[in-house]
């Protein structure tokens, strides 16, 4: 018998028992449907639900990364016009489209040599939470204890990230891989345009929404701040000026957050929470 002959009688057969009664002992044994058509002939004669009287209010403090979302509404609607604000300082020095690459792509070849040591880092930090467990672990911030610090936190990360994606639809600019054959990035480039750097930006928001909320880590957060920067230049995802443009932008940013009075007092919460840390 030729091999696709067996092949089409092993295929038959399996098939064809898919569905045969498991046999556990003598007697064949089968999956029982009762789909309680039955039941539905008696009426249910009950006056009461079980619903309480005064409905309870839902836990304040549900999923923080969907909550951002109230924080970012507010953004919006107390900052008219924030798109042009910010853009205007998203550019450094020359328009990104006109400014020499030469430079930019020698300093990321001279920094790849540093990959094989920040290797774990890099990939760590790649996507948000990888970012943000930074932070919880150098400011011991404990999610389920310091809820409104964490919410602080998604905060920042969730408007940043609006802000982010906007200017680089602004601006359009290609990754450094898709200009230097040379470079070739540790990890897949994401799918979105260069300028500016998203990393750098959400960040560096981060670091100053805890600077205000954790007096006296200052140096420790801006030190954090830029090096999730810098990674994302020594893995060959952005160029140095993308990552300027994200800390100049963030800065310009952060005074708008706080015209939305949630997220004052959101900040005042976070440093009585974190005032004994």
């Amino acid at each position: 018998m030729g091999a696709a002959n067996m092949n089409m009688n092993m295929n038959i057969n399996m098939n064809m028992n898919m569905n045969a009664p498991v046999s556990l002992g003598a007697t064949p044994q089968r999956v029982r449907f009762n789909t309680a058509d039955f039941r539905k002939l008696i009426p249910n004669t009950s006056t009461s639900t079980g619903v309480p009287g005064t409905l309870p209010a839902f836990h304040p403090n549900w999923d923080a990364d969907l909550r951002t979302y109230i924080y970012l509404n507010d953004f919006v609607l107390k900052n008219v016009g924030w798109v042009a604000t910010l853009d205007a300082l998203a550019v450094i020095g020359k328009e990104p489209k006109a400014d020499p690459l030469d430079p930019q792509l020698l300093a990321m070849l001279n920094a790849a040599p540093d990959r094989e040591d920040r290797f774990a880092e890099i990939i760590d930090q790649n996507d948000a939470d990888g970012a943000i467990g930074y932070y919880l672990g150098m400011l011991m911030i404990d999610p389920s204890r310091h809820p409104k610090s964490y919410l602080l936190i998604r905060v920042a990360r969730r408007i940043g990230e609006l802000v982010t994606m906007v200017l680089k639809g602004v601006h359009m600019h290609p990754r450094p891989s898709q200009l230097c054959p040379a470079l070739v990035p540790m990890i897949d480039p994401p799918m979105t345009p260069s300028f500016p750097a998203g990393h750098a930006l959400q960040s560096r928001l981060i670091t100053l929404a805890l600077k205000e909320a954790r007096p006296g880590a200052d140096d420790l957060l801006d030190y954090l701040a830029q090096r999730i920067g810098e990674n994302r230049v020594i893995a060959g995802i952005h160029f140095l000026r993308d990552i300027d443009a994200g800390v100049a932008v963030a800065n310009a940013c952060y005074p708008l957050m706080k015209n939305s009075p949630i997220f004052t007092t959101l900040l005042a919460d976070a440093k009585q929470e974190l005032k004994d840390i």
